[in-house]
């Protein structure tokens, strides 16, 4: 049994093994070359034979398939790799969504150079199609040739790519880190904490080494505390995660559209705390997006097993075939002493959920400068869309205060007149507002006695991203049942309220009735039958975890009449919209125009 004092309570002792930092940054460069030393040059060109080709993974390996070195090829298509002894060795080339590449054998003497150009294979890996034909079996280090390789090649490269970043310390980055606490019933926020931390480091996020998670599990739970961590690329690469974990494949339509899932279990017999979990892959482009894990094999009560122990991962490439783990959370319990109501004795309670996480604010290289601080007297930047060209017309605010500005038809904007000071800095969008979607804001410092104005650059996030993690911050009501099935609430449904004038209404109260409906949505008021959600600043809303292939019957209540805590009987602002959420594409939009009285 857990007892508060024998919780470590992330709040005030984070464990921040999870989360190691500032390390000194190494700029790509030259490969040195020693002079007793033998090494492969070359270009990876594309199948024309002339054009060089850019952030692909070249790896010297021996006769016995050992890797030896890797790098990544320069924009250009230039690489350099040294070999420890001479020898006979092979070059592979990798590149995420196309067939590896291999050369022939080359056979290097002591202190012997050889050039070796290789051109790109040109078959497209395609994960289309693959569930129908997914391995049953949950598989150890599965064979070439089984469905399941073929996912977790195309994870690997991203994967191997993000340990090579980790381990070249690449980029400079700035993160914001944050410790939530919520409540464990309705998951609300009861506090939040940020924290801005700036330096060179060897990457935004490092895992404990993988023998020490495998080998001593991913949790240490005893009388004095409690203690989790999460994976990063190389663990998840590593031999000892690969020998006792199996794989296979699945997709959810409703979780996680347009993705395939390599999933992964502790392999049967193992006892130690561990993970299982998903890696999500893009179907059309085999990239890889983010991890899903859970804890299992914890030694806790089933009340606080049932919290949700886990966390997510998100990957994203940089300039230069690079890869990072931009965004991370894990979720936590925190546990107390009650009161058994059968028996009367002590027994062990979910009193919170600690979420700790952080998101990658600014990355600073080679390549480009995602976000960067010149600090002055104002602040100046741009707004980039998915495709990293300047966005027009977005509407860029300082958060809690009357100060914004819109970007010029290059993205570009400035606020000026600021004091000296903290600002929380974000932006919003016409294409982004259907969605009632804000980007979270950064924290930027403006300092007094200079005319330089601080530099920050948001790019605009993927529709699909988006989409997909519309919800990800509502607790997911349990399952519904009706007429002995159970009924999917994978629903979203976003809309938009104005006047008669059509202008928006902020704070409006929506009012979404169902037959088969009883929880969900960031909730306002509730009932059975039905949830209210309120507008936001711009008139727009949005209700999750919404039940598909059931009609939903959509209307603005009236505050001023009736009792809106009733919303059967609740008077109306408008008439009712009904729409049926589809389980394919779950996604719906209602608009709503308030009568005139």
């Amino acid at each position: 049994m857990i007892s508060p004092r024998h919780v470590e309570d992330p709040v005030t002792r984070p464990p921040v093994h999870l989360i190691r930092s500032i390390l000194p940054l190494l700029l790509a460069g030259s490969i040195p070359v020693h002079a007793d030393a033998q090494s492969v040059r070359g270009r990876l060109l594309d199948p024309d034979g002339e054009t060089g080709l850019g952030s692909a993974m070249i790896v010297l390996e021996d006769r016995n398939g050992n890797e030896l070195q890797r790098t990544l090829s320069r924009s250009n298509g230039l690489f350099q790799l040294d070999a420890p002894v001479p020898g006979s060795y092979r070059l592979r080339a990798e590149r995420i969504g196309y067939a590896t590449t291999y050369s022939d054998y080359l056979d290097l003497a002591a202190g012997e150079t050889i050039t070796q150009n290789l051109v790109a294979a040109v078959e497209v890996t395609t994960l289309q199609g693959l569930v129908a034909v997914g391995e049953r079996k949950c598989t150890v280090r599965p064979e070439e040739g089984l469905a399941v390789t073929r996912v977790w090649d195309e994870a690997r490269k991203a994967l191997s790519a993000a340990a090579w970043t980790q381990e070249r310390g690449y980029y400079q980055y700035e993160m914001m880190n944050i410790t939530r606490r919520l409540e464990p019933e309705s998951r609300k926020i009861i506090n939040e904490q940020r924290s801005y931390n700036r330096g060179y480091m060897q990457a935004p996020y490092v895992s404990r080494p993988a023998d020490s998670v495998v080998h001593g599990g991913f949790a240490r739970i005893n009388a004095r505390e409690s203690v989790y961590w999460a994976p990063d690329a190389e663990v998840l690469l590593s031999d000892a995660f690969l020998d006792t974990h199996c794989f296979n494949l699945k997709t959810d339509a409703g979780e996680a559209p347009g993705l395939i899932g390599l999933t992964f279990e502790p392999v049967s017999g193992r006892r130690l705390p561990d993970i299982g979990g998903t890696l999500w892959l893009d179907l059309a482009t085999s990239r890889l997006e983010r991890l899903d894990y859970t804890y299992r094999n914890l030694d806790l009560p089933r009340t606080i097993l049932t919290s949700g122990i886990g966390g997510t991962l998100e990957f994203e490439a940089l300039p230069n075939g690079t890869w990072i783990v931009n965004k991370w959370r894990i979720h936590m319990p925190k546990a107390g002493m009650g009161t058994n109501v059968l028996s009367g004795g002590g027994t062990a309670i979910l009193e919170e959920i600690i979420v700790q996480g952080g998101d990658v604010i600014r990355v600073h290289g080679n390549e480009g400068t995602v976000l960067e601080s010149d600090l002055g007297g104002g602040i100046a930047g741009v707004v980039r869309d998915t495709m990293r060209a300047g966005l027009p017309n977005a509407r860029v605010y300082v958060v809690g205060t009357g100060i914004e500005t819109f970007t010029d038809a290059e993205g570009k904007f400035q606020l000026a007149g600021l004091d000296a000071g903290v600002y929380s800095v974000t932006f919003s969008h016409p294409y982004l507002e259907p969605y009632a979607y804000t980007p979270e804001p950064f924290e930027v410092e403006v300092l007094a006695d200079t005319d330089t104005p601080a530099q920050v650059s948001f790019t605009a996030p993927r529709a699909a991203r988006i989409i997909r993690g519309l919800c990800s911050d509502v607790e997911r009501p349990p399952a519904l049942v009706s007429g002995g099935q159970e009924v999917s609430t994978s629903g979203i449904l976003v809309g938009r309220v104005t006047d008669s004038g059509g202008n928006p209404v902020p704070n409006a109260m929506v009012r979404i009735l169902s037959n088969q409906f009883d929880v969900g949505g960031p909730v306002l008021r509730m009932d059975r039958g039905g949830t209210v959600v309120s507008t936001n600043e711009s008139g727009y809303y949005r209700a999750c975890w919404m039940p598909v292939d059931s009609p939903l019957n959509v209307a603005v209540l009236d505050p001023d009449e009736g009792d809106p805590s009733d919303i059967d009987a609740a008077k109306l602002l408008t008439g009712e919209q009904e729409v049926i959420l589809s389980p394919v594409a779950p996604l719906g939009r209602i608009d709503l125009r308030i009568n005139p009285r």
